[in-house]
């Protein structure tokens, strides 16, 4: 999307959600790659043929990254260890555009053939979907954003917990059929 400016996909994005089956990766890779890169295609006129290429391609390695973690957004919280990354800056210029981090995802990401996710794409997109909070301190989303994590790390303990519970009450159910299968034997 380096083509296009933010504002122009946004104004663009109800055309980019039907070309692009409301952004279902499993529908995408589904897409037949020639209508979509053909030169009169609604998605032609938004994006190159090298883009159009990529978008199918990644949304195939998504499938695959989805069967081998079970989502994809296991796979990409597992870099910032499940808990997003607070930046804390206070001027503009201290925000980078890449890191780290984002070269390490982007390396892997380009290992299992997605195509056109360098370290600053990474970044970027790791600042949207909200692994890393790099609102500057002053603003509103600060605050915001730090209350949003601590609520996911909530969610995530609580889902511990009740898969512990789950699995005990499993258990205890297992034990008292192995104990009935043992009563009925006698």
């Amino acid at each position: 999307l380096a083509e296009l400016t933010w504002p122009a996909i946004l104004s663009k994005r109800h055309i980019f959600r039907e070309v692009f089956a409301d952004f279902d990766p499993i529908a995408i890779a589904k897409l037949n790659e020639k209508k979509v890169i053909a030169p009169a295609s609604m998605a032609s006129s938004l994006l190159s043929e090298f883009k159009l290429r990529a978008v199918i391609e990644n949304a195939h390695q998504i499938s695959k990254v989805i069967d081998e973690f079970g989502s994809f957004d296991k796979y990409i919280w597992s870099f910032v260890n499940h808990k997003p990354i607070v930046s804390r800056f206070r001027y503009p210029r201290q925000v980078p555009v890449k890191t780290p981090k984002a070269d390490v995802m982007s390396k892997d990401l380009v290992r299992r053939g997605f195509r056109s996710v360098g370290p600053t794409v990474i970044y970027s997109f790791m600042q949207v979907a909200g692994l890393t909070n790099d609102h500057l301190i002053s603003c509103f989303r600060f605050q915001e954003c730090i209350t949003a994590a601590e609520g996911k790390e909530e969610d995530a303990i609580k889902d511990k917990a009740d898969e512990k519970r789950t699995d005990e009450v499993m258990e205890s159910q297992v034990g008292r059929g192995i104990d009935e299968l043992n009563f009925a034997s006698e």
